[in-house]
This record gives structure tokens, sequence and C-alpha cells, in this order.
């Protein structure tokens, strides 16, 4: 199992007839924080979905490097944050998933997705890829709030201003109000959370999880001027509408996803083939990719002003909203939907 030792302790405090949760804000003695390992994390899978293939996002998760190595890796770029430095405008959001895939053009109605049709193709980078789980009951035990900032932040000593926004961006998104009406959403911070909302949001224990393609790369792909041509489509979900839950990984020292659920959905296992018409292919695009898309079917709740309504001449309630998952993203959905 792997321990990382903290140059800023923490305490977690311990209440009359439990845990509390809270952590006690003090500088004392070094203290460790155990990180889930990878016989754990494939127990509990085995034990909860036996004979059952772990998402490559899940494991991806599960070759995280030590936190001395990420600090190594980073060395140069970190200072240490104190909360009398951190002010305002440093920690404007700017990673906010909710505003990401709001951007048009990561944005498409489902009639895309038939073949031969052709589209400029944006699928989002993946964040936090190889950042690792905690074990449950350590996760548990820190409270993921933006109110215990400079706790968290002290946790991980020394952070980098980069860092710390992310770090504010990603508690802000878990404490922003749904985005959409009848949205259900978790911020989870162990596989058994996840696994855990995901199971109570779909009402079954019997669940699917699924990533998409290795293909994808981990900086996601974007094609402004070349085009693709979706040259196959098949549907992950058969039936015609069902609910899932898809879980975000957010930008975070350990893993932290922002798991949502907007119901019904449609999911589509998509192959596109890169249109060679340019001499020298755009940067990050590739030949041929295979991958997940989502397609939210009921979106009389959704944000009227995005320019995406504009772009089809049509209003919320009107048309499907369909994105493509990055590389870190993982899609649960009932078995028997599957």
């Amino acid at each position: 199992m792997c321990i990382v030792l903290f140059l800023v302790s923490f305490l977690v405090a311990t209440a009359e007839g439990g845990r509390d949760a809270g952590l006690v804000t003090r500088v004392k003695e070094t203290t460790v924080l155990y990180y889930a390992s990878s016989s754990e994390l494939n127990a509990y899978w085995q034990s909860v979905f036996p004979n059952r293939t772990i998402p490559s996002s899940i494991l991806d998760h599960l070759s995280a490097p030590s936190g001395n190595k990420m600090k190594d890796m980073e060395k140069e770029h970190y200072w240490s944050v104190y909360s009398d430095r951190l002010t305002e405008g440093d920690a404007k959001i700017f990673h906010n998933w909710a505003h990401r895939i709001a951007s048009e053009k990561l944005l498409y109605p489902e009639t895309v997705f038939t073949a031969g049709s052709k589209i400029n193709l944006y699928i989002d980078r993946a964040v936090a890829l190889h950042s690792p789980y905690l074990r449950r009951d350590i996760a548990d035990s820190i409270p993921m709030s933006t109110k215990n900032f400079t706790d968290i932040t002290a946790m991980f000593a020394p952070v980098s201003l980069s860092m710390a926004r992310d770090m504010w961006s990603t508690l802000s998104s878990c404490e922003h109000p749904r985005e959409v009406a009848g949205e259900q959403k978790a911020c989870t911070t162990s596989l058994e959370s996840m696994q855990g909302f995901s199971a109570l949001a779909l009402r079954t224990s019997d669940l699917r999880a699924f990533s998409t393609s290795l293909d994808v790369p981990e900086e996601g792909i974007s094609s402004p001027s070349q085009r693709y041509e979706v040259a196959a489509v098949r549907a992950i979900t058969p039936r015609a509408a069902t609910n899932t839950v898809t879980c975000h990984s957010m930008s975070f020292p350990v893993a932290l996803f922002y798991c949502h659920a907007v119901n019904p959905t449609r999911i589509y296992e998509v192959t596109l083939k890169r249109e060679d018409g340019a001499s020298i292919p755009e940067p990050r695009t590739l030949a041929m990719v295979q991958a997940l898309a989502v397609c939210h079917v009921n979106t009389s709740g959704f944000d009227p002003t995005l320019r995406y309504w504009v772009k089809l001449g049509l209003k919320p309630g009107e048309a499907s909203v369909c994105h493509f998952l990055t590389r870190g993203d993982v899609l649960w959905a009932p078995a028997s939907a599957t």
C-alpha cells in the first residue's frame, strides 16, 4: 500500500460516539495518508462485479505515480500557498465542468450519429487521469468543501498556485447548484462511493461500467478545419432510451469524480475516419477514432441561452444534446439496458 508523507500534517478529530469528519488545522508531526492499492481495488471490483471488466478510465488511476513522484515531476512549479495569499481572483473557476461542456463545439445533435455524416470532431481533454484513489475510510474522513479549502491545500503542501486554482474549481463545481432541472449529482472521492452513487441514482446494483476507447488520447481531439466522417455507429444501450450516470475525472491531487445523471440518455460507440484532404493533418487529430458518445434525450430543462440552440435554430426540448466522453470519464448503466 502506497504511503505518502505530508509536510504539513492533518489530524482527524474523534468525536464522542464516533469519528468526526472535520479536519483540525494544526501543524504538528508528520502523519501518513493511505492510498488504496491496486489489489484492494481489484478485490472490491470483483466482489461487486464478478467477471466484469474494469474500464480503462478506472484502471488509469490504479497505475498512478506515487505522491512523491508526482511532486518531483512538477517540483519546479511548486511553492507554498497560504490562505492570505490566495485572493478571490486567484481562486476563480477555470475548469468547471458545466462551463466546459456548454461550449458549443463540444455539443452535437443526435442526428449526426449516422453513417456518412461529417463533423468537426472535438473531444475534451482528460484531467487528472492518473490521480490515485484514496482508501474509502480516508476519503470519507475528508470534508471536500471550499469551506475547508485551507485545510485541504495544507494536506498536499507545497501547492502551486495553478494547482490551488484547479482544486478550488473542482470543489466549487461540486457545490454548484444543479445545472439542469432534475439532475442528480455528487462528487465521489473513492471507487466505492462512485459505484454507490451510481447504484443509488440508477436504482440497481447490477451495473456495467464503460469508458471510451484508448484511441482517444488524454489530451483530447480538436479538428477545427478538418472533417471526420462517421464510419459506423453502434448503440450501447439498444432500447429507446435509458438512465445512465456519467462520472468525469476532475482536477485534484487524488481521484475525484463529478458524477451526474441527466436522464434519459442514449449511448453510442461511434467510429470516425478523418478526411485527409489537407496536405498536413492538424495536430491533435487521428486518422481513425472510436469513441463513446452520450445523448441527453430530454433537454427541456437545459439552458436556453446556449449558442448550441442558436446554431440549430431550435429551443430546449426540441432536440437532444450529445457529447463525446473524454478518456477519463466513466459511464455507468444498468446491466439490463446494455
